[in-house]
């Protein structure tokens, strides 16, 4: 299960909404309409629209982009917006590689050990792979990883 919104998100969300919110009340001014909508109300309705839960508190770290590109978006921050919208929709695989990367690490392996397994399990590199395909190594990485740390450890009693 992911990880929710850290206080620092929520609070840098919040800001943007905020701006977001202001920006959209004066340019209903600027066009004459009325705008007597409450600020809270407004951001629980950008967020259900942004990730299609109640609002920030519901959360969690692959929502984190959505909504801040939804909110820069509304603040007329549209190039940061858009960067933000490619980042949440690549969120899912960046975390694979990451974790990939940290598995190698903890367990002492070279970044370049996963490449071979990767062609012998999936007929792709690493670089090609699927979000499914990477978190599958990563488990793989664990088991070998663990059987190396037991392998050593049975050496050292030797």
């Amino acid at each position: 299960m992911p990880a929710p919104l850290t206080n620092r998100q929520k609070a840098y969300l919040a800001q943007l909404c905020r701006r977001a919110f202001n920006r959209q009340a004066a340019l209903a001014h600027g066009r004459g309409d009325a705008w007597e909508i409450d600020e809270e109300q407004w951001r629980h309705d950008q967020v259900a629209r942004a990730t299609g839960k109640l609002g920030l508190r519901c959360c969690s770290q692959l929502d984190y982009k959505a909504v801040e590109s939804a909110f820069l978006d509304l603040a007329g921050e549209h190039g940061r917006a858009f960067d933000a919208a490619v980042r949440a929709q690549t969120e899912r695989h960046r975390q694979a590689e990451a974790k990939l990367l940290e598995n190698l690490r903890a367990y002492g392996f070279d970044p370049t050990y996963a490449e071979p397994i990767c062609r012998n399990m999936f007929k792709c590199s690493v670089l090609e792979a699927t979000t499914e395909q990477l978190w599958k190594l990563c488990f793989t990485i664990r088991t070998r990883g663990g059987a190396r740390r037991r392998a050593e450890k049975g050496n050292q009693c030797k």
